[in-house]
Formats: structure tokens, sequence, C-alpha cells
């Protein structure tokens, strides 16, 4: 699939002062386009950051539990993980 862009004067300024060497204008704005979802990333992990602030964890039982033997089980599960050996 082609997609056609027709740069503005101010488009093409942009274009040619983000070039790095050995791009081409197609490179420059893959990056711009990347760019644009890694700041749409930024932004929603921004607003569930905002909307986590305030929530305390302490309050929440644990879901895991040590053994007997300092294995780790996860409560309501037959999942164990064993407990690491001391390496000293």
């Amino acid at each position: 699939m082609a997609i056609g862009f027709r740069p503005t004067d101010d488009d093409e300024r942009i274009i040619q002062s983000f070039k790095r060497e050995g791009e081409n204008t197609s490179d420059v704005i893959r990056r711009g386009l990347r760019s644009l979802e890694r700041l749409a990333w930024e932004e929603q992990a921004r607003a569930d950051m905002a909307k986590l602030a305030l929530e305390d964890l302490s309050d929440e039982p644990d879901e895991w539990e040590y053994d007997e033997s300092g294995d780790i089980r996860v409560v309501g599960s037959d999942v164990v993980v064993p407990r690491r050996e001391d390496h000293r």
C-alpha cells in the first residue's frame, strides 16, 4: 500500500531539520509516526498512573505465601515456585 503525501513548505522544513545522515523522507516520517505512537502510549500510561495514584495495595490480601520449606505458593492454585538457593 502506498500513501501519497504532499508536504507544505513548513512540512518540508521540518522533515529536512530532522533528517539524519543517510535517511530519506520516508525514514523521517516513519520515525515521526513511531514518536507519535510512543507519545500516545506515554499519555495513556500517565492517565492510568493518575487513576491508580491513590490505590493502596496494602489493604489487599497477599496472593502468595511461603510454605514450610520456604517455597512460594500461589494462593488458590497448584503453582509453587521453588525458593532460591543462597549463593554466597
